[in-house]
């Protein structure tokens, strides 16, 4: 279980994601200097909460839209060293909620999503083009303000999409 944690661990922080405004790379939280040494002193229940929180962000479909699951669990490991095994989990996870955002996930489901209104598109709209724009726009918007995830926050970042790319002058 630590192998495949740290092997994880190694991979999120040698490669970086592409941002969808403009395919610069995404920043990549930097994690403190570990030594191996400081590691085997982490104990294997630690390691496993972890490695739980990875797998419950993959497993929800708003979570994994919307954060970068490996960049979660080893701000979740970060915290439980911190602050021991005293506090809750899931006080651990909600103090973690504003950090890893990454919505770029949210991208084709809301393109998706577009593309299956065109028929009530202004006629000559370009369904391919409009839609993108609409993605890219909650792309940014979700990414920028952070908002807690929740239906009526998504939509309301989803109405400022359309809204913005119906009307490109007033785009942000």
């Amino acid at each position: 279980m630590r192998r495949i944690f740290f092997g994880l661990a190694f991979l999120l922080l040698s490669f970086s994601a592409a941002d969808a405004r403009d395919g610069a790379p995404l920043p990549v939280p930097e994690a403190p200097p570990r030594t191996q040494d400081a590691m085997d002193k982490v104990p294997d229940e630690y390691i496993a909460e972890a490695g739980a929180v990875y797998d419950e962000c993959l497993a929800s479909y708003t979570m994994s839209q919307y954060y970068n699951c490996e960049c979660l669990s080893l701000a979740f490991l970060d915290a439980r060293i911190e602050n021991g095994p005293s506090v809750a989990a899931s006080s651990l996870k909600q103090g973690l909620s504003h950090m890893c955002r990454d919505a770029v996930g949210a991208a084709g489901p809301v393109y998706q999503s577009c593309l299956d209104k065109a028929n009530r598109f202004s006629p000559g709209t370009d369904p391919e083009k409009y839609c993108e724009c609409v993605a890219n726009t909650y792309v940014k918007d979700i990414s920028r303000n952070a908002p807690f995830l929740d239906s009526r926050s998504m939509v309301s970042h989803e109405v400022l999409a359309y809204t913005a790319c119906d009307n490109p002058d007033d785009r942000r």
